[in-house]
């Protein structure tokens, strides 16, 4: 029978910081398809690893998970609102 309580490695900073870089890094490029599967594996690390954190280190990766996800669903309507007005120009053209 599985143990009730799964043991996670320790959580590695290093690894934690270059993911958060990374995401930096994609979303600059705006690339949001990638930055999305690294915001996702951020926030594996916050759920399973919570209780490896300070308080302060939860809050700095809460944080940045949170900003990327707002920021991804302004920038998913922001695309919306510019094939919307893509399609409108063109027909109006027409």
């Amino acid at each position: 029978m599985a143990n009730a309580t799964q043991e996670y490695p320790k959580i590695d900073p290093k690894k934690t910081k270059q993911l958060i870089s990374t995401l930096g890094e994609l979303v600059e490029k705006h690339n949001f398809d990638e930055a999305w599967t690294i915001a996702g594996q951020l926030n594996s690390i916050l759920k399973e690893q919570a209780e490896n954190l300070n308080g302060a280190e939860y809050s700095a990766l809460e944080s940045v998970i949170k900003s990327y996800y707002s920021l991804n669903e302004q920038h998913k309507k922001f695309s919306q609102r510019t094939y919307a007005f893509a399609r409108k120009a063109n027909d109006v053209a027409s």
